[in-house]
């Protein structure tokens, strides 16, 4: 049923995504016996719901626009169920930051057809830097984006340069606000995050919550399953779509050491990173020829994800 429904990708699928995740949210909401929300908590949930709805926009646009899928729905509906299990209520800087992630992985993914390289390398390690402002663990998606690069046929030195000049452009917005506004740098005590790194000792840890072992532990498992599957059912695919699923692959191996090595923001790294990367190859599972049965099974599982997090604290 859920395959026959989300199999089609039709405008009317996005919309019932889009219309339910204020409803999920506030289900939340009174799931953790909190008080009704005050009218700023109320706007603030709606300002967080049109966050997460125009991130469901993103990624549809980045699988119709790179033909990442078959015209289906199947990676929105494991992303729409990964982000009402993962989202912060009220945490609306976490809801802008996956957007940005999303905006980075579309300029990305769009270098494939080597247009306008320049504009899109100086964006996506943009919006990465922005990022890394705030959360610095995040500077390290500079490397999928050099990843990116060195695939590209037409190569040139310059290119490895842009990035570090989109950093610095960014770098002097910053103090040029800082010069006119000095109360620009107050939540941070007149400094990101980022320009007072101190260095801690890492170490591999799981994180403590169920939902979250169980969407890691999925998408680890997507990834190996894709890695075996994909490249013989696609084994006459472009070589563009060759080249995307090995970058997605490479990216999601760095992203799962990541999340292992973070100390407090695993869910950040699954839900900026993993979630819509898995949810790609997600996708290409579904399309794989196989019995009815597990189809449907499979289309059930991204529902583990929020009825976890719901049921088992």
């Amino acid at each position: 049923m859920l395959t026959s429904f989300f199999g089609n990708s039709k405008t009317t699928n996005y919309l019932l995504l889009a219309s339910a995740l204020p409803f999920v949210l506030i289900l939340r909401w009174w799931a953790l016996g909190l008080a009704l929300p005050t009218w700023a908590q109320g706007l603030g949930l709606l300002a967080q719901s049109g966050l997460l709805i125009f991130a469901l926009l993103l990624l549809d646009f980045v699988i119709r626009k790179n033909k990442l899928t078959q015209p289906n729905n199947y990676g929105l509906w494991w992303f729409f169920c990964g982000i009402t299990a993962a989202v912060e209520l009220g945490n609306w800087l976490q809801s802008l930051a996956l957007v940005l992630s999303l905006l980075a992985l579309r300029r990305i993914m769009s270098m494939a057809t080597e247009q306008n390289l320049e504009k899109k390398i100086f964006d996506a390690a943009l919006w990465i830097v922005i990022i890394s402002a705030i959360y610095p663990w995040f500077l390290w998606m500079l490397l999928p984006l050099y990843m990116a690069l060195n695939q590209l046929n037409q190569n040139s030195w310059r290119f490895y340069l842009i990035p570090l000049f989109s950093a610095l452009c960014l770098w002097l917005i910053y103090l040029a606000l800082g010069v006119i506004f000095p109360e620009f740098g107050g939540p941070y005590g007149g400094a990101l995050p980022l320009t007072s790194l101190k260095l801690e000792p890492i170490y591999w840890s799981w994180p403590d919550e169920m939902w979250l072992q169980l969407g890691l532990g999925t998408g680890f498992l997507l990834l190996l399953t894709t890695l075996v599957r994909l490249p013989l059912a696609y084994r006459e695919g472009t070589t563009i779509r060759q080249a995307h699923f090995q970058w997605i692959w490479r990216v999601l191996i760095m992203v799962f050491v990541i999340a292992g090595l973070s100390a407090d923001q695993k869910v950040e790294v699954f839900m900026w990173l993993a979630l819509p990367l898995s949810a790609i190859l997600y996708a290409n599972i579904l399309e794989l020829r196989q019995p009815a049965l597990l189809r449907e099974l499979l289309a059930l599982l991204p529902l583990a994800l929020p009825l976890t997090q719901l049921l088992l604290k």
